[in-house]
C-alpha cells in the first residue's frame, strides 16, 4: 500500500515549481484570473488505511492570499482552477474560508489563513467525512459522504506564494484523535 509521500513532480501545472525536496511548492505565474497552479500528490489514499491526514504549511501567503488545501480525483485539470472548484475536487481556500465541493460556489466553513499557519485535512474512510485543521484546531466536518480515488492537492494563484507539505515525515501540529 503506497501512500502519499510527495508532490507528483509530473503531475502538476506549468505554474508551479516544486523544491528538490519534493515537498515545497512557489507559484510562479502572473496571479490573474485562470491562472491557477495546481499539484496532485504522488500516489492516491487508498481507502483501506481507514483514515489519512497532511499538513500544509503556508510559507507565503503571496500577494492575493488565493491558496486552496484540499484532494481530487486523478483525472481533474490541474491548470486554472483551485481545488474544490471541478467535479471530482474538494478544496478550503485561504482567502475566503469557504469549502468548496466540485463548484465554484462555496460553503462558510472556517477562518482565513495565511503566512505562518498550518492547515491540515483529515480524510476520514471509516465514517466518510472530511474534516480540516488550523494551527491544530480542528475545524469540524466540512465534508460528508466521501469516495472514489483521491489524491491530496493543492492550489495556488498568488504571487509570491509558497507552501510546503507534511505527509507524515515529522511531527504534526494537529495532535488530537482524528475520529
Amino acid at each position: 500500500m503506497d501512500l502519499p509521500t510527495a508532490w507528483n513532480l509530473d503531475d502538476k501545472s506549468t505554474y508551479l515549481s516544486v523544491d528538490s525536496s519534493g515537498l515545497r511548492v512557489n507559484y510562479e505565474g502572473p496571479g490573474m484570473p485562470g491562472h491557477t497552479g495546481a499539484i496532485r500528490a504522488n500516489n492516491p489514499i487508498p481507502p483501506q488505511c481507514k483514515m489519512f491526514y497532511f499538513e500544509i504549511d503556508i510559507i507565503d501567503e503571496g500577494k492575493d492570499k488565493w491558496i486552496g488545501i484540499g484532494f481530487c480525483e486523478k483525472w481533474v485539470n490541474l491548470n486554472g482552477r483551485m481545488p474544490g472548484w471541478d467535479d471530482g475536487s474538494w478544496g478550503y481556500h485561504g482567502d475566503d474560508g469557504n469549502f468548496y465541493c466540485c463548484s465554484g460556489s462555496g460553503s462558510p466553513y472556517g477562518p482565513l489563513f495565511s503566512t505562518g499557519d498550518t492547515i491540515g485535512c483529515c480524510l476520514n474512510f471509516k465514517n466518510n467525512t472530511v474534516f480540516f485543521t488550523k494551527n491544530g484546531i480542528n475545524l469540524g466536518i466540512a465534508f460528508r459522504n466521501l469516495k472514489g480515488t483521491l489524491y491530496p492537492c493543492v492550489g495556488i494563484r498568488s504571487q509570491g506564494g509558497s507552501i510546503e507539505v507534511n505527509f507524515g515525515s515529522r511531527k504534526f501540529k494537529y495532535a488530537g484523535n482524528a475520529e
